[in-house]
């Protein structure tokens, strides 16, 4: 299974530079693609309610915007980011996910609002209990797949982006739970 998640973000990775390479090729304006890091903070929710403390971690990715028409932008990329549950420091979960953001973008001027889906697909999974970590056992095994609902806003001066996301987990991951996400970034255009 491994394999085949592999394959599919190399996939998306050769389609999303080579359509950057051409956008840049044909010197078009209308296409802006760049990098994106930052702080992520994740938590599992079961209706409403926390489960343990939230999981701080980094993303980072690649994006891509394509202007429709004045003011309204489509957005995708490709991002790497670990979500999880942290109860204390002997005892966490881990899951490693490769994600392609999808979204529209509202531009008015350097600020920008955005919401959209994010199909995820777990790529490692670790848990941790009493200190020490392992790899989960078919029953313990979370979901391989996610498709968090996320809005977001930001603002762009000159090539740097400055943006805020919130993530809603659609499916559950485990045990009837669901995962939130914040992500507080920063990307460069090129």
């Amino acid at each position: 299974m491994k394999n085949i998640y592999s394959v599919l973000a190399a996939a998306v990775l050769i389609g999303l530079f080579n359509s950057e390479m051409k956008a840049q090729e044909k010197g078009d304006g209308d296409r802006v693609g760049g990098i994106r890091a930052g702080y992520h903070a994740s938590q599992f929710y079961d209706s409403g309610n926390a489960y343990g403390d939230p999981m701080q971690s980094v993303f980072v990715g690649l994006f891509r915007d394509t202007k429709i028409i004045p003011l309204l932008y489509f957005g995708s990329g490709l991002e790497y980011y670990k979500n999880g549950v942290k109860i204390d420091d002997a005892n966490k979960r881990d899951l490693h996910y490769l994600t392609i953001p999808l979204n529209l973008k509202l531009k008015l001027g350097p600020v920008f609002a955005l919401g959209g889906f994010s199909p995820s697909f777990k790529v490692a999974e670790r848990i941790t209990t009493d200190g020490n970590t392992a790899k989960p056992t078919d029953a313990q095994k979370a979901e391989w797949f996610d498709i968090p609902f996320f809005l977001g806003a930001g603002v762009k001066v000159w090539f740097v982006t400055l943006e805020a996301r919130y993530l809603w987990g659609m499916r559950e991951v485990t045990d009837g739970y669901k995962s939130q996400s914040f992500q507080l970034g920063a990307g460069i255009s090129f």
